[in-house]
């Protein structure tokens, strides 16, 4: 119960955070255009499994636009896809990963394309890992259970790394690009 009010609590928090924001319409709009295409993405992919764009369009937002804006963009492509893939408490959870993903999108060293394709490789597991600590809150498991659903949970968070790198690699010029025509903010390469 504690780990879900905490979660909660966290969502919260960066709402409130991401109204302080100072945004412009031009970013709110580019904002709102990767969220819908990370939503689409998702549901495209929904069929291969940890294989989707979602997380690289979220990891490009929390490096290259802000990181609270990443987590809010993750939050709203978990909550979202859920209303046609399957909701759940889980639901809860995801939104946490991604939230924990974006969180280092502040580090300088990341707006580097090979950087961050490192980075969203790593993603792909630690979004898998705090998924399955929802699992571990929600159903009273054992810690030798939860390290079991680890283990067993490897090969989906393989692929989700992978594609995640995949996605970076593949998207980060267009990215970059279609943010620079929104505004003068550029990344580097």
């Amino acid at each position: 119960m504690f780990m879900i009010v905490t979660t909660i609590l966290i969502v919260c928090l960066l709402l409130i955070l991401f109204e302080k924001l100072p945004m412009t319409d031009q970013r709110l709009r580019f904002i709102a255009i990767v969220t819908a295409a990370a939503i689409v993405g998702r549901l495209l992919f929904s069929s291969l499994p940890n294989i989707q764009p979602a997380t690289a369009l979220i990891l490009l937002l929390a490096v290259f636009v802000h990181p609270i804006v990443g987590a809010i963009a993750g939050m709203l492509v978990v909550v979202l896809t859920s209303l046609f893939l399957g909701s759940g408490p889980f639901v809860l959870f995801q939104a946490l990963a991604y939230a924990t993903i974006a969180s280092l999108g502040f580090v300088p060293i990341l707006r580097y394309r090979i950087l961050l394709t490192g980075y969203a490789f790593f993603a792909g597991f630690l979004y898998g890992w705090v998924s399955n600590l929802g699992f571990l809150v929600l159903t009273d498991f054992s810690w030798q259970a939860f390290f079991t659903l680890l283990v067993t949970g490897g090969t989906f968070d393989l692929l989700h790394g992978l594609s995640n790198a995949i996605f970076i690699w593949i998207l980060f010029p267009i990215f970059l690009r279609i943010l620079h025509s929104f505004d003068e903010k550029k990344g580097t390469e």
